[in-house]
């Protein structure tokens, strides 16, 4: 019986199962992510991120995406909102698959602030970049789970900052953050 159950669950894996790779793709995910540079004020944002990219898988090697991110940071001080196209690309016509993206945007503030005498607050969007690298796996044809690392950097115009509760002179901040995720993606061939 167990021999039978071992062959029956090898089998299935042997099975060949890749995604759709020609056709819409939707993808949407968490990640986690903190900052790694030290900041003029030794700033310090982590961020719990919620994402959601649709675009189209020109083949198998790239795809490219139109995407929105929600950015919390329990603070309240760097909450924001991320737009961005990607480029993605898978590597293996197999169930399991390397995948990278890199993608440029905008961030919105979303005007949020931390509180206290001594808050922050995006008073100005910037520039966001970043590249990821992780792994597909295939459920079936249209359905897959993603995991990965990666990097972003967002450059802000203007952050005011408070100071015993006077404002002080917004400058622009550089976050480079490190990140870590996981997501689905659906696949619909064309």
């Amino acid at each position: 019986m167990l021999l039978a159950a071992v062959a029956t669950l090898t089998a299935a894996q042997a099975q060949h199962i890749e995604s759709f790779w020609h056709g819409l793709y939707g993808v949407a995910g968490y990640d986690f992510s903190t900052n790694i540079n030290k900041t003029a004020f030794s700033d310090k944002a982590t961020f719990h991120g919620f994402y959601a990219v649709g675009g189209w898988q020109i083949r198998k090697e790239s795809g490219i995406g139109l995407g929105v991110e929600f950015l919390k940071d329990p603070s309240g001080a760097f909450t924001q909102l991320p737009v961005f196209i990607e480029v993605r690309s898978h590597y293996l016509r197999s169930r399991i698959s390397p995948f990278t993206s890199v993608f440029v945007g905008y961030s919105f503030p979303l005007g949020s602030s931390s509180g206290g005498d001594n808050a922050i607050k995006i008073d100005a969007g910037g520039v966001t970049w970043g590249c990821e690298v992780g792994a597909r796996y295939a459920i079936n044809r249209n359905m897959a789970v993603n995991a990965y690392v990666g990097y972003q950097g967002i450059h802000l115009h203007r952050v005011n900052r408070w100071v015993d509760g006077e404002l002080g002179i917004g400058r622009p901040l550089l976050l480079q953050n490190l990140k870590a995720g996981v997501a689905f993606s659906y696949y619909i061939k064309h």
